[in-house]
């Protein structure tokens, strides 16, 4: 019998507070990868549906602090620095959809051949963008990580692209400077899921 889900354990402010000196880099990244490895098998290890979708939808439920708090220091090229890009993603993209998924459609004629890797239904609606991202985060527990982190790595980027188009677009010149900003910054989260998803396809993320 599988056993039960736990979310990440994290330290409250209070218990921090309460810990002598700064935090030991060493522990904290310990604690991340373990807790990341913890979930991951946790998972896998049962065959109770509602166990994935309390996964799915554990940012929305405990926030995204608590696992900013265990994994957002954590590099890119590792599992924690990886499934923190994925729910911050899932986050954003369910927070915001129609945004999203504007962007996306504008940076979707750029570059389409990424819209297959995205896996998005076409043409995408809201509900589309929103069910593809908890596919997405469904499929890198339950199925295979490495698609799972492409296909997220696909839809920053085009969306990324989106942006740019939409920074283009603009008069005012501190607008433009924004959105070229956040441009840039989604175009790197998006490479380094593609980057992720290429690690654990060569079985190095950890």
């Amino acid at each position: 019998m599988p056993a039960p889900f736990r979310r990440p354990a994290s330290l409250s402010p209070t218990a921090q507070d309460q810990l002598p000196g700064d935090p030991d880099p060493a522990l904290s990244t310990d604690l991340a990868h373990r807790s990341a490895e913890a979930l991951l098998a946790g998972v896998r290890g049962s065959a109770e549906p509602e166990v994935v979708e309390r996964v799915v939808s554990l940012a929305r439920t405990e926030g995204l602090e608590d696992l900013a708090a265990l994994w957002s220091a954590s590099p890119a090229g590792t599992l924690p620095g990886a499934l923190w890009r994925l729910y911050a993603v899932h986050t954003w993209v369910q927070r915001d959809s129609d945004e999203a998924l504007r962007r996306y459609a504008a940076g979707s004629r750029t570059v389409p051949g990424l819209r297959y890797l995205a896996g998005l239904s076409e043409p995408p609606d809201v509900a589309s963008v929103r069910a593809t991202l908890d596919e997405i985060l469904r499929g890198a527990f339950t199925g295979d990580l490495a698609v799972a982190l492409g296909r997220a790595g696909a839809v920053m980027m085009l969306i990324a692209y989106g942006t740019a188009h939409s920074a283009d677009d603009q008069h005012d010149p501190a607008a433009q400077q924004d959105l070229t900003s956040q441009a840039s910054r989604l175009l790197a989260t998006g490479e380094e899921l593609a980057a992720a998803a290429r690690l654990e396809a060569a079985g190095e993320l950890s």
